[in-house]
């Protein structure tokens, strides 16, 4: 810019220094680059150039004010205006003056002229610069304040150019009063004026202005006063007309509206640089609201579906205007879309249960009055009839003069804490009835935390005492004492959960057996490890246990005296009976023939009711023997060797009964071969025995391994793998009503008449069963046949 101002100033001194190089070889032309030229030639260039630089800047300046509305340079141009219409009336003198026969005349007027246009030049910059500088910036905001100061600064400009035209008219013969110093200064009062008013105006007024109306333009305006009062100071010492002072002072002159127009027009460059720059910016900012805005909606909708997941809704109101806004959550809650209810028909109509609503209306007033926050639970009931929990908890915003609150459907939280509250309760009371107590100690802290059985269990009134771990080793019996405390460091050190029997002392003296069961638990949210335990008072288990154990004593005691009782009546019955037939064999073979035929046919009826009671007497002992093999050796068995035995040695009955056997078995289990072989054999002997007439007999044998989840039966045991063998054939069957029956001592479905036997087969098979862990089951139908199925553990060992 800078640059530009010196170039301008150096081009335009070309002309001033060819005069001076002229100035003196002639009086009435001078020459310049071999042209004769005049002496007012350089004046009039002067007045032109400036005319056009003064329009020029002056039209610049209105053409700012109407694009731009800006009043900084409008001043100027108004001024610059009026200062070349008067150069315009100054030219016209000039031109005069060359027809006129006294040359000191027109010379004068040309002087009054000048003098004029600079007194309306510092008189219109004085008076508008003061007229500005009063004017306050809140006066100028609008269009119209802008309008109606430029319309007044125009009225005082057009009243200073008419006041200086008239002037100028009615004064066109002005003598020059001349006060010679040294004959050389002319000091007349039109030349001190506009001198003095530009001073005043530049070390006054200007420093202020350029503060006011900080820009490029008000920069050079230092530029372009300093020019106008060096001009007029060289015409106060001109000689003549035209002479180098007289041409200097209007080059200065041009020189100074120059800049202004140079200024005006760098104006106008960074004006629109900075347009440019804001324009730039605008856009930017423009690309960045944008992208708030879309960021915005982005967190609107994340907001709504957060509202929506979380039952969450929003709302407002103005206390001034008495209006609600409320969020679709809000209205989802009610049960109604945003469409169908106003905000003030859902807060003020039957949607709220009304025993809450003056409980609201409290709440919200109190919050208005002391100005804070407020939280309130209340009912509503939707149109359906059903009611609904809500928790509508917010603040009063002062600056905004609102209130701003959330509503949450609680419905579910609260019949969670229903649950939880019932869930207690019938803790507790569990706990009172079995007389386990609960406990949590996080190792880094001093105290335990413990439920209300466990005050009772110890025998203090719930939380009447703090417990540490030291008060808790305290109340342990002096017989428990290590092993209590030996067990708490050793589960500590390794982290691990344990396991405690010991006794208490309750502070009447009483002793009481419990049993502690601890599980250890890190601690995810604030580190570090805790345990949670459970101690049972089991006092009373232990005097049971007491008892069942003297009991069982007992019991085992006179198990033994059965059981030699049993061996000893067996034995003692056996031998009377095989005297019996053998007596009753020698009447039949020695003395049949003396004997009646009735008296042989008691005789044959005594020989079958002593076989009969043989077979019982057989099968009680056999049922003995199976019932006191306990605990059994196991061993591992090949079922396809039990079931080759047990159909060699019924040979004789499948060959006299024609019956086909299939045998499908070859699995490895372990168990007892005798009892197993006595278990198949039994079954086996009923198949044949309860056989159809006319059918030939089927008796089919499969085994397959199973586990337990694979089985409809729910009594067997989790996680086993099992055997399930199953004997089926086509007998006469039995009713599935009796399925459980036939496993009963002495049960019979058929008179002795029909088939024969003591009822006592099944019942030695379901004890071989109980033996080996394992179950048995029957299904039959009348004239069908029957299946029996059977389960047995693979491996025994590990059942025990």
């Amino acid at each position: 810019m800078w640059f530009v101002i010196a170039a301008l100033c150096l081009i335009s001194m070309v002309p001033l220094l060819c005069t001076e190089l002229t100035a003196n070889k002639y009086e009435s032309y001078k020459v310049f680059l071999g042209f004769k030229l005049d002496l007012s030639f350089y004046t009039t260039v002067w007045i032109v150039l400036g005319i056009a630089s003064a329009l020029f800047a002056g039209v610049l300046a209105c053409v700012d004010f109407y694009l731009r509305k800006e009043l900084t340079i409008t001043l100027f141009g108004l001024t610059l205006l009026g200062a070349g219409a008067l150069d315009g009336y100054l030219l016209l003198t000039l031109n005069q003056s060359k027809l006129a026969d006294n040359l000191i005349l027109a010379h004068n007027n040309i002087y009054f002229v000048w003098s004029i246009t600079n007194i309306f030049y510092a008189a219109n910059l004085l008076s508008g610069t003061i007229f500005y500088l009063k004017l306050k910036s809140r006066h100028k905001r609008t269009l119209a304040q802008k309008q109606k100061a430029i319309t007044k600064t125009t009225l005082l400009t057009i009243l200073l150019f008419l006041c200086c035209v008239s002037i100028i008219y009615y004064n066109k013969n002005y003598p020059l009063y001349n006060i010679f110093f040294m004959q050389a200064i002319k000091f007349d009062v039109i030349y001190i004026i506009p001198f003095c008013l530009l001073l005043i105006w530049t070390f006054l007024l200007l420093p202020k202005f350029k503060l006011r109306y900080y820009n490029i333009f008000s920069k050079l305006l230092v530029l372009s006063i300093a020019p106008l009062i060096i001009a007029q100071i060289l015409m106060a010492i001109s000689f003549k007309a035209f002479d180098i002072y007289f041409n200097t002072a209007f080059f200065l002159r041009f020189l100074s509206y120059l800049v202004l127009l140079g200024g005006t027009i760098l104006h106008y460059v960074e004006t629109f640089r900075n347009e440019e720059k804001m324009a730039t910016a605008l856009n930017a900012e423009i690309k960045q609201k944008r992208i708030i805005t879309q960021h915005l909606l982005d967190r609107e909708k994340l907001l709504a579906r957060a509202e929506e997941i979380s039952h969450i809704g929003s709302w407002e109101l103005d206390i001034k205007s008495k209006k609600y806004r409320l969020s679709d959550e809000v209205y989802k809650i009610f049960g109604f879309p945003p469409a169908d209810l106003t905000p003030e028909e859902i807060l003020n109509n039957e949607l709220i249960v009304p025993e809450y609503r003056a409980k609201l209306r409290k709440e919200f007033l109190h919050a208005l009055h002391k100005k804070t926050n407020f939280a309130v639970e209340y009912q509503i009931l939707l149109s359906n009839g059903e009611r609904k929990y809500v928790l509508t908890q917010g603040y009063y915003a002062e600056k905004d003069d609102k209130l701003i609150g959330t509503m949450q459907d609680i419905t579910e939280l609260k019949r969670a804490t229903l649950k939880l509250r019932k869930s207690e309760i019938l803790l507790r009371e569990a706990e009172t009835v079995s007389h386990n107590g609960s406990w949590e100690w996080k190792v880094t802290d001093e105290y335990f935390f413990w439920s209300d059985e466990m005050y009772n269990i110890h025998g203090f009134l719930p939380h009447s005492i703090f417990i540490t771990l030291e008060s808790f080793k305290s109340l342990v019996h002096p017989d428990d004492y290590e092993v209590f405390e030996a067990t708490f460091e050793r589960a500590i050190i390794h982290k691990s959960s344990f396991k405690l029997d010991y006794k208490i002392i309750r502070p009447n003296g009483e002793i009481r057996f419990v049993t502690t069961v601890a599980r250890y638990k890190e601690d995810e949210i604030y580190g570090g490890f805790s345990y949670l335990g459970n101690t049972q008072d089991v006092t009373a288990l232990k005097q049971t246990q007491r008892q069942l154990e003297e009991k069982i004593t007992q019991i085992d005691a006179s198990n033994k005296e059965l059981e030699q009782f049993a061996y000893v009546a067996s034995h003692d019955l056996q031998e009377p009976l095989r005297k019996i037939r053998a007596f009753g064999d020698r009447l039949m073979t020695k003395y049949s023939p003396q004997l009646a035929e009735e008296g042989q046919d008691y005789i044959v009826r005594m020989q079958n009711a002593a076989s009969r009671m043989q077979n019982l007497i057989d099968d009680l002992l056999a049922f003995s023997r199976t019932t006191k093999q306990q605990p059994q050796t196991f061993v591992n068995i090949n079922l396809a060797d039990i079931f080759k035995k047990v159909l060699t040695d019924l040979d004789y009955s499948i060959e006299t009964a024609n019956a086909t056997v299939n045998l499908n078995v070859a699995q490895h289990i372990e168990g007892s071969p005798t009892q197993l072989a006595q278990l198949f054999q039994n079954i086996i002997s009923n198949s044949l025995k309860f056989i159809q007439p006319d059918v030939k007999p089927l008796i089919e044998i499969d085994a397959q391994l199973i586990n337990s989840n694979q089985t409809s039966y729910s009594e067997i045991h989790k996680n086993t793998v099992y055997c399930l063998v199953t004997i089926k054939d086509n007998g006469i069957g039995f009713d599935q009503d009796y399925a459980e029956k036939i496993f009963d001592m002495f049960q019979r479905l058929h008179s002795r008449a029909e088939y024969q036997g003591t009822g006592m087969g099944l019942a030695i098979c379901k004890k071989i069963i109980e033996n080996h862990n394992g179950y048995i089951f029957a299904e039959g139908k009348e004239g069908l046949g029957a299946t029996f199925s059977i389960l047995l553990p693979v491996n025994q060992h590990a059942l025990s």
